[in-house]
């Protein structure tokens, strides 16, 4: 394992768009990559990690067999890009590497705070990283955007009532998979039935409205309500991440907004719309405060984003922080506050 002023040995599990993008942000910084694992049956299983992500000297194969590819590399750190959920699957990709005595850094979003909904494996997953001494992290654009600029942006008011956010994402910058989990190309009809039949797990900002009562210190009551709208094209679009054009009244996308309440009375709400763009549309993020009579009191919007990038920023950024902090699921309320690492040093 790593030592003070040593750089981490890491690992990528996941080499689609975002893990392609760390792996690019890594070698930037100079870091000691040690494998890239893909999905037993993948078709980059076997092929060049320096040609998949377009950077020279990793001259070693991505490997599928993650179990061996652990064992080989001898990882101090996980970086895994694989999917949003902590389902059976995306535990067992996290607990082999657990089990390998490796820290664990995610992007899935529920990993952010996965305590909100009581979660079996979640509870299962702390227990494992505690008996094997090591960190599993879930952080992101969230971490830096949702969380930590807002608790800041609270710690400088004096009568705090509620704190509402309005986000916008583009689909496209994430793949054909998230594009068709928003319902990009649905037809309205179908977009209603799938509201009516569908058992949704829960959204992106829900995990995010606990992480940052967490930070901001106050007490969840209740589960956050959730409401789903549908974003319409209003001319045909075309989509990148599905290769073909979305028709004119046919679905973009969708924007969902939950709202917590807390013990203290403040009532934190967040609006994110995941969509394909039309021409001259970029992401932002725009957060409001007001005080307890309803008064608006701050205001804070980061325009023109690429939260793609930023996504995968943060968590290059977060690496020394996980490796250094106690053993088992560590929220990123608990680390210290984020910041530029010009190298990745353990300290």
């Amino acid at each position: 394992m790593s030592t003070i002023n040593e750089s981490p040995r890491i690992a990528v599990y996941g080499l689609g768009a975002m893990g392609l993008d760390i792996i690019r942000i890594l070698h930037g910084r100079r870091a000691n990559i040690v494998a890239g694992i893909v999905r037993p049956g993948s078709d980059k299983d076997g092929r060049i990690l320096g040609e998949l992500a377009g950077v020279p000297g990793l001259a070693f194969p991505a490997r599928g067999d993650a179990e061996q590819a652990l064992r080989e590399a001898a990882p101090d750190i996980v970086v895994v890009t694989v999917s949003t959920y902590l389902d059976d699957t995306q535990y067992e990709i996290f607990s082999t590497a657990v089990k390998a005595g490796a820290n664990v850094i995610t992007l899935a979003e529920e990993m952010l705070y996965p305590f909100a909904t009581d979660s079996r494996l979640a509870r299962e997953l702390d227990a494992l990283a505690k008996r094997h001494e090591v960190t599993v992290t879930g952080t992101g654009h969230q971490d830096a955007y949702w969380v930590n600029l807002i608790s800041v942006l609270a710690g400088s008011t004096h009568d705090l009532g509620g704190v509402t956010g309005r986000l916008s994402w583009n689909v496209d910058d994430f793949g054909r998979a998230l594009a068709e989990q928003q319902r990009v190309n649905a037809t309205v009809e179908e977009f209603a039935q799938w509201q009516a039949d569908a058992e949704r797990l829960p959204t992106f900002t829900y995990y995010s409205l606990y992480a940052l009562a967490a930070a901001i210190g106050l007490t969840p009551h209740g589960s956050p309500e959730c409401t789903t709208e549908p974003v319409i094209a209003q001319r045909d679009t075309y989509s990148k991440a599905l290769g073909s054009t979305v028709g004119q009244g046919r679905l973009l996308g969708y924007t969902d907004t939950d709202t917590l309440h807390t013990k203290e009375g403040v009532t934190l709400s967040v609006s994110s719309q995941g969509t394909v763009y039309e021409e001259g549309e970029t992401d932002f993020n725009e957060w409001n405060m007001t005080d307890g009579s309803g008064n608006p009191t701050l205001h804070l919007r980061n325009s023109d984003l690429k939260t793609a990038h930023t996504t995968c920023a943060t968590l290059v950024n977060r690496i020394p922080d996980v490796i250094a902090a106690r053993p088992g699921i560590v929220t990123v309320d608990e680390l210290p506050q984020l910041r530029y690492r010009p190298g990745l040093h353990v300290s």
